[in-house]
């Protein structure tokens, strides 16, 4: 069913601030601030692990999460720049497809395809209308925060969205897993390159090299949608961090899945073509077939993988909220239902363990 216009989407009990993050372990990130050293933040001692204390978490991230090197001499980055010409852009498909083996529907055979601006005062803070995938055309941060990401995994070219999230060292990025690593059995993605602010084939904020990539464990040995996420940490561009060009989404971890959801992506299939922002508004849910992910209504088809659920949306300014989640999947035979990895525990400590590298 399609959603109906005029729904109120501002979510009601949304912290406005981290410090005033709901109980039960959510955590709001908006900005260096609140993040840096790991203080000033609630809800971290529901880290994976028993006993698992604040003091404990540098303990943690001596471990070290599942990472790759990308392209980091400059003789390297070079490279990546040279390879994605806009003729591979353009040809680049809207991801890899992997069968969800946890999945029952009535069709046994059911499976899920994973879809592998600077703000300007003078733009409202009101949300754009309910929609179930349509040209975003509201402006604000997230016309520059969110963009295309380019892929190589296992010899074949892949594009997929991502979105410039909020870290001490400016240059974080979060997607899909699946947009970064092949998952069980597979390996990690090449030529990762980052186009924030993509329309229509253009560039307005230039292209990014990935210097390291991260993913969930549970997506790299077992291919696990329910923590189907992935960071990646940029160089620099002409001397400048990613975040300090495009600027960032706050990030947050734990919050109610039913909380109003905007997603947004790129689609790459019909009817879309990748060329433009798309946009979903509506309620979030839970998956009915089981697990953590929300649910959302949906058209967008592959490509918008790894773009993300923003939740309070343009209560930070225009076009800007926290991201609680990444388009992940949808069900075979289903084209009005997204669905997103919802932000918990493990992806919280992916988030800490990622921007330190």
């Amino acid at each position: 069913m399609l959603l109906t216009a005029g729904v109120g989407l501002a979510p009601t009990a949304m912290p406005a601030s981290p410090a005033q993050a709901t109980p039960g372990g959510a955590i709001l990130a908006d900005g260096l601030d609140h993040i840096g050293g790991l203080t000033g933040l609630t809800g971290l001692t529901d880290l994976p692990g028993a006993g698992v204390r604040p003091a404990d978490i540098a303990t943690e991230i001596t471990r070290g999460p599942l990472s790759a090197p990308g392209a980091v001499s400059t003789a390297e980055q070079r490279e990546v720049e040279r390879y994605w010409t806009a003729e591979r852009r353009d040809r680049a498909f809207g991801t890899h497809i992997t069968d969800r083996s946890d999945a029952t529907t009535d069709a046994a055979t059911a499976a899920a395809a994973p879809f592998a601006d600077d703000p300007n005062p003078g733009l409202s803070n009101a949300p754009p209308p309910p929609s179930d995938g349509t040209p975003y055309a509201q402006g604000g941060l997230v016309t520059a925060t969110t963009g295309r990401l380019f892929t190589t995994i296992g010899g074949a070219d892949f594009a997929c969205s991502a979105s410039v999230v909020t870290s001490p060292g400016r240059d974080l990025v979060v997607t899909a897993g699946h947009c970064l690593h092949g998952g069980a059995g597979a390996q990690f993605a090449q030529r990762v390159a980052f186009v924030p602010g993509y329309v229509d084939g253009t560039m307005p904020y230039g292209i990014w090299t990935a210097r390291r990539l991260t993913v969930t464990p549970g997506w790299a040995s077992g291919s696990n949608f329910d923590v189907d996420a992935g960071f990646a940490l940029f160089n620099t561009h002409g001397g400048r961090h990613l975040e300090d060009v495009a600027g960032a989404q706050g990030i947050t971890f734990g919050l109610p899945r039913t909380y109003p959801q905007y997603s947004f992506g790129y689609p790459r299939l019909l009817p879309y073509d990748g060329s433009q922002l798309i946009y979903c508004a509506g309620p979030g849910s839970a998956d009915p077939y089981g697990g953590p992910s929300i649910r959302v209504g949906c058209r967008m088809t592959a490509g918008a993988s790894g773009g993300p659920f923003i939740t309070g949306f343009g209560r930070l300014g225009p076009g800007h909220g926290w991201i609680d989640g990444v388009v992940s999947y949808a069900y075979a035979g289903s084209t009005s239902r997204l669905y997103g990895t919802h932000f918990g525990d493990g992806v919280k400590l992916l988030y800490y363990q990622s921007y330190r590298l």
